[in-house]
């Protein structure tokens, strides 16, 4: 089953620094990559709403299975589209961090 932007919305908004790749760009909605791809890689998307952004990500993401990429070893690595798997593949990072 595909992504849906409510569920990579909800994934973003649980990790660490949220606002920080979830905000208004120049007041259009902006969601980032960068939660899962970091900043060297990182590339936001912006909509008319958060829901579209989203959809943006998402469609950016599954492009970039398989890809040999920065990106695409993010996603490989992370389990994607296994939003349980992402989310537990970001928070190894926060562990680290600590």
């Amino acid at each position: 089953m595909r992504v849906t932007a409510k569920e990579i919305i909800e994934l973003v908004k649980r990790l660490p620094d949220a606002d920080l790749h979830i905000h208004n760009e120049r007041e259009t909605p902006s969601i980032t990559n960068e939660w899962l791809c970091g900043a060297f890689a990182g590339r936001g998307f912006t909509a008319p709403t958060l829901e579209e952004a989203a959809e943006q990500l998402i469609e950016y993401l599954y492009q970039h299975i398989g890809h040999n990429s920065m990106v695409g070893q993010s996603v490989a690595e992370s389990g994607f589209p296994d939003l349980k798997k992402v989310e537990k593949y970001c928070k190894s990072f926060e562990e680290v961090e600590e």
